[in-house]
């Protein structure tokens, strides 16, 4: 069984490292006139076939959850697709989604890669989706699945496990990655595992690459990832919001909740993530407390790209507001391991995760990894 227990990282200046677009910023003090409200249109707009995806009712039904046991007994869930026809010495991916996300908005992937012949694992990262848990002492209900639209968040700086966007350190989000990549291998010896994340969960693959994670799987493929802070169109997006926030329209950082995390309070919700309503889901975390918003993204914004010493699939979306295409590339050809880079038409940031074109390279990378080279695809 190949297990990792990554160190843990020091809560001090590492805040820059975030997991959400658009927050290279200065903490130094702004007048009024200098800040704007945040725009609406946050995740930038969906393409045409994006638009037909919703209005035909979106992503398809899940598989019901399992569960993983974390480190401190939280039950981290995971939504399994399995092929008809698949043995347990196939292929896994194992998948991590982003920011505010959960498993079943992930279902097109999961389902296209089951057809393919690989069986799919997407995760709730712990605080989002089902990973969660209401303190019966705070929240007044028992550990379970969630209400409708998720428990309540209670921003008194406290822990408690499964707090909604919480983390107990910067690192625990990976130490529970290391017990699902754990748990595939006890389960199919045998199979191949690639890991895979999209947006904030390819920043949680990256920190997990980075602490030594690449040897415990068998290959690694990367969906637009937010892997650090340096990227040209947080620069470009980055704006004074009004009247004590900094960010983006999507993530806005609280200055004051930030101020009061780095004097010790990690546990306070520093930031919101803000969906449009067309991305809006039941279940979206849309707090973070301090030490999530740091677990992930990288620990070190340059220095982690030397941990991806094999090829690596790289997926972007060629209409993705969020990310620059050229920014992406060259960070792939940072790796010593190098890779394919991918890139679909006409596909947004949150598309990428409706596209049966993106599974396919999933699936292809799973099953015959030197069938799969850079090129320009459709989404469907």
């Amino acid at each position: 069984m190949r297990h990792i227990r990554p160190p843990s990282v020091s809560r001090g200046a590492l805040w820059l490292g975030l997991a959400v677009p658009a927050l290279t910023l200065s903490l130094q003090a702004c007048s009024e006139d200098a800040c704007e409200p945040p725009r609406t249109n946050t995740l930038g707009e969906l393409q045409a076939w994006e638009q037909d995806f919703i209005a035909n009712g979106g992503a398809p039904e899940a598989p019901p959850p399992s569960f993983v046991d974390a480190e401190d007994g939280l039950r981290l869930a995971v939504h399994d697709w399995v092929p008809d026809d698949w043995s347990e010495d196939g292929a896994v991916v194992l998948l991590i989604p982003g920011s505010s996300a959960y498993a079943e908005l992930y279902a097109v992937l999961g389902e296209e890669l089951s057809q393919a012949g690989v069986r799919a694992r997407i995760i709730d990262v712990r605080g989002h989706g089902r990973s969660t848990c209401a303190d019966p002492n705070i929240a007044g209900e028992d550990c379970g699945a969630p209400p409708e639209g998720g428990y309540p968040y209670a921003d008194d700086g406290h822990y408690w496990v499964g707090k909604p966007g919480d983390s107990l350190d910067a690192n625990q989000i990976i130490r529970d990655l290391g017990r699902h990549v754990a748990a595939v291998h006890e389960s199919f010896p045998q199979a191949r595992v690639v890991l895979a994340g999209h947006s904030s969960g390819g920043g949680v693959v990256s920190r997990y690459v980075e602490h030594g994670g690449l040897a415990t799987v068998d290959a690694i493929a990367l969906i637009a990832p937010f892997n650090n802070a340096d990227q040209p169109q947080n620069n470009d997006q980055s704006q004074r919001l009004c009247p004590d926030q900094a960010g983006s329209p999507y993530a806005q950082l609280d200055l004051g909740a930030l101020g009061d995390a780095l004097r010790g309070n990690t546990h306070r919700y520093v930031l919101e993530l803000v969906k449009d309503e067309a991305y809006r889901a039941p279940l979206d975390t849309q707090r973070y407390t301090y030490t999530t918003m740091l677990g992930m993204a990288t620990t070190d914004a340059e220095g982690f790209l030397q941990a991806f010493s094999t090829p690596t699939l790289w997926i972007a979306g060629r209409a993705d507001a969020l990310f620059d295409l050229e920014r992406s590339r060259a960070q792939l050809e940072a790796t010593p391991g190098g890779g394919p880079f991918v890139e679909v038409l006409d596909t947004s940031h949150i598309g990428l995760t409706w596209s049966p074109n993106v599974a396919q390279k999933l699936a292809d990378w799973a099953l015959a990894p030197e069938t799969v080279v850079s090129a320009v695809i459709e989404p469907n």
